[in-house]
């Protein structure tokens, strides 16, 4: 593994967005300070533009289908098969648009932020558009802290060419898997009271909007590894920093040293190794923002998620199986 200037400006700007956006999260007190760990994850691993356009491009239809889902929830809160019925037409909507790479990894966060806000209202009593609020402000937060950290590590290299993208062809086939599959997450979710089973649907929604069985199972292979590999990470450090975390500057140097060394992994590799690093440090850092207190540990919410997050990716290459089984 070589390293070279631009590795190293990478590794640091994704590693100070991340880190500074958490402790703003965790430091202001916000309600929901995990906004601020999974925008600047996004936004440094998954980013492709960073003006002030493309970063506004890339946030935008995720902070339009989290305000359209709180208007249809606050119409149809009664009437939850109603609220679960347009679900299904805005799924179908985002997959029917996403017939590039570039589309098929730009519907994931519009759709799961729509089914977070779904579920959150129906089972919990937060503030809903406080939620959003605080959404807006995490994506504004994360662009002016990243637009700083890349004036500060700033790309020598020149960008490559630009290279067409091919098209796909999204049948009725694409669409009604990708229905079936969160359709019936949804429900599930709507029925059943379990809302740290939220965030097991990221790689549901990765999985069931794939072109081809290969590709399908490629993720969920790939899903697992990067998902649970991320809580046992979040785990190990949880435990570093027992007893420290109300020491900012121990917690930032602990945190920010972690993130540096999964980040430097990834700037030093290409094709699905890059993939594998950068889905292992929003694996890694959601549980940390999320479960990481003042005063307590939640080393078993940490341990809950890795196996809810077992369990979906193992129904989900239950279901391969099962059809792989039928056509053969």
């Amino acid at each position: 593994m070589t390293f070279n200037k631009n590795d190293t400006n990478s590794a640091l700007r994704i590693a100070l967005t991340i880190t500074f956006c958490m402790l703003i999260g965790k430091l202001a007190n916000f309600n929901s300070p995990v906004y601020f760990a999974l925008y600047p994850t996004l936004l440094m691993t998954k980013g492709r533009q960073f003006s002030w356009s493309g970063i506004a491009a890339m946030f935008l239809p995720t902070f339009m289908a989290a305000s359209a889902a709180l208007i249809v929830n606050n119409l149809f809160y009664n009437h939850p098969f109603i609220i679960w019925s347009i679900s299904l037409f805005f799924f179908d909507f985002m997959r029917r648009r996403a017939n590039t790479p570039a589309k098929l990894n730009q519907l994931l966060m519009p759709t799961f932020n729509w089914i977070l806000i779904i579920i959150f209202a129906q089972h919990t009593d937060m503030n809903m558009p406080m939620r959003i609020h605080e959404i807006l402000l995490a994506m504004i937060i994360t662009a002016v802290v990243a637009k700083t950290m890349i004036w500060l590590f700033p790309v020598t290299q020149k960008q490559p060419p630009f290279t067409p993208m091919p098209t796909f062809n999204i049948s009725y086939q694409h669409r009604f898997i990708t229905l079936s599959l969160l359709g019936i997450s949804v429900a599930f979710l709507m029925v059943v009271n379990l809302i740290s089973a939220v965030f097991c649907l990221v790689p549901v929604i990765a999985a069931a909007t794939q072109i081809s069985r290969a590709n399908y199972i490629k993720t969920v292979k790939l899903r697992f590894i990067t998902q649970i590999g991320g809580c046992m990470i979040a785990l190990i450090f949880s435990v570093i920093i027992m007893g420290h975390q109300t020491i900012i500057p121990y917690y930032a140097f602990i945190l920010g040293g972690l993130i540096f060394t999964l980040a430097m992994m990834m700037s030093t590799s290409n094709g699905p190794e890059r993939d594998i690093h950068a889905d292992t440090i929003l694996a890694t850092v959601l549980p940390i923002q999320l479960y990481l207190g003042n005063n307590t540990l939640n080393l078993n919410s940490t341990f809950l998620r890795s196996w809810e997050l077992a369990v979906t990716l193992g129904i989900l290459f239950l279901i391969h199986f099962l059809c792989s089984t039928k056509r053969t």
